[in-house]
């Protein structure tokens, strides 16, 4: 069972390729949009939030237990027309990765967690979520990371449940100092699952390595493999979420363009994650309720091992030698504001100029959890450079948001859990019955055939220099088909490139995951 792309889809998604001016077929004059609406001004009934998910491609939490999405009531609106504010972080690898809507079960109703500018995993591209239908409500599938193959023609593959999750918590000590511990994962090799077990590694400064693990879909399992990224301060700008009135999200000719932005240092005190709906949350979730449904703060990880929270473990291992008690301290400022409300941060923009305007000049704090990022850009604190876009590459930005669509319409047909096939695919292919892997630790079966996706050719961003990649020299996991876990090789290096940033730097040496340096 197949089902294309078109070329011009994956032009839009593929890591190095979705920047503006990346030579489109269309001009700038073909995709005319009004102008956007500032976060500052919007209609009334709407929202600016200064709470509310992470944008799934800026960072996610790992979970080792995939299951299947908690249900919505409710299908989501279309989604809104965006374009990317005029701020945009220098760096020819930027990408701008466009909203989506999540429920938000406190509202009862949809918000939207806006745009955000993204520096890719290296040589990966993104592959967004997406709403589905199914017989008790609305699901949200998520979106991933998918590496990027050398051979044209790429494949997503739906797996049967992998066996029970391998244990997380890490062994009292490793084997050499400064190393960090990495769960073990099931691989499918050879028509059944192999276990690769969990191993020390060394981490690099400025990346952040991201575990092999699962997404679930209806129709089957996908594999993420390990990788690395970026460590959060170098990813790019993480914008707030919206809310839009429902007369407001059907208005004709409604662009909303994001400007507040989010504090990555100050997300850090305030952030969550939501494991089962396999997002990161920030801002005010302290109450006890929010434990109830599953949305913890982050440092529970250590406790709580139904994730692996690759944040927090990068985190806790850079200031291991300044800051000892870090992880301790996690806690000890989660409890401070759990006991005190006046200490939490506000829920919307609007109520944090509030807050600042009542607020004496010389108590204001120097760093705010969200603002401008008009202010953010011009601050020579800021740990990113920022440059202008001109309003044809923001346009061209925003209309690639459309391809972004189809490709989620895309997947919503391959991972529908019954109905007929993608009319895209051959006619043999249709011929044969849809079926649905259900979730079963004892689940063997022949996985069901990969979607095949063909990749675009390499483009270059006219105004910058090309994109530098990587070579796949990165981190990998690998188990030989047919060979015993205590046979599987693994190789590691971190990427040869430099996370963006002025205080940032690459890995110096890299390191196996044994933790020696390789040629030696």
């Amino acid at each position: 069972m197949t089902a294309k792309l078109s070329r011009y889809v994956l032009i839009a998604v593929a890591g190095a390729m979705a920047m503006a001016g990346c030579g489109l077929s269309v001009s700038a004059q073909q995709w005319t949009f009004p102008p956007a609406v500032p976060s500052e001004e919007l209609p009334a009934g709407s929202q600016v939030l200064a709470r509310g998910p992470v944008h799934e491609a800026f960072a996610t939490p790992v979970t080792m237990d995939p299951q299947a999405p908690i249900v919505v009531p409710r299908p989501p609106p279309q989604p809104i027309q965006e374009m990317p504010p005029a701020e945009r972080p220098a760096g020819a690898d930027i990408v701008w990765v466009p909203g989506y809507w999540a429920w938000d079960a406190d509202r009862g109703d949809f918000i939207w967690v806006s745009g955000c500018w993204r520096n890719p995993p290296p040589q990966t591209y993104w592959v967004p979520g997406h709403w589905l239908q199914t017989s008790a409500g609305w699901q949200w599938i998520a979106g991933f990371w998918k590496p990027i193959a050398t051979q044209p023609v790429q494949q997503i593959e739906y797996l049967p449940a992998p066996p029970a999750p391998v244990q997380i918590e890490a062994p009292r000590s490793s084997p050499l100092p400064d190393q960090i511990w990495v769960p073990g994962c099931w691989y499918w090799s050879g028509g059944r699952y192999v276990l690769r077990p969990g191993y020390w590694i060394t981490p690099q400064p400025g990346w952040v390595w991201v575990p092999s693990h699962y997404v679930w879909t209806p129709r089957g399992y996908i594999f993420s493999p390990g990788h690395w990224d970026y460590d959060l301060d170098n990813r790019g700008v993480l914008f707030t979420p919206a809310y839009f009135p429902p007369a407001v999200r059907v208005q004709v000719g409604f662009v909303f363009s994001p400007g507040i932005c989010v504090d990555l240092g100050i997300l850090r005190l305030n952030l969550f994650a939501y494991p089962r709906y396999r997002h990161y949350y920030f801002g005010d979730y302290y109450d006890d309720a929010y434990l109830r449904v599953g949305i913890y703060p982050w440092h529970r990880c250590q406790t709580i091992h139904t994730w692996y929270d690759p944040l927090f473990v990068h985190d806790r291992w850079k200031v291991r030698r300044t800051e000892p008690n870090w992880a301790r301290r996690q806690a000890q400022e989660f409890e401070m504001r759990r006991a005190n409300r006046d200490l939490r941060p506000a829920h919307t923009f609007a109520e944090f100029q509030s807050r600042m305007d009542r607020m004496p000049a010389a108590k204001r704090p120097e760093r705010s959890l969200v603002q401008p990022v008009r202010t953010f850009a011009a601050s020579p604190a800021a740990p990113v450079r920022f440059e202008r876009i001109t309003p044809a590459e923001r346009q061209q930005i925003s209309a690639r948001s459309t391809e972004i669509r189809d490709l989620r319409s895309q997947r919503t047909q391959w991972e529908a859990p019954s109905g007929p096939p993608p009319s895209s695919m051959p006619a043999a292919a249709r011929q044969q019955p849809a079926t649905q892997i259900q979730k079963t630790r004892e689940a063997r079966s022949t996985p069901p055939p990969a979607v095949r996706i063909t990749r675009p050719e390499q483009v270059t961003v006219p105004h910058s220099p090309a994109p530098s990649r990587p070579s796949d020299s990165r981190y990998i996991e690998r188990v030989a088909p047919g060979r015993p876990p205590q046979e599987q090789s693994r190789v590691g290096a971190a990427p040869n490139t430099k996370p963006s940033g002025k205080d940032s730097r690459g890995p110096s040496q890299p390191r196996d995951a044994r933790g020696s340096s390789r040629g030696r």
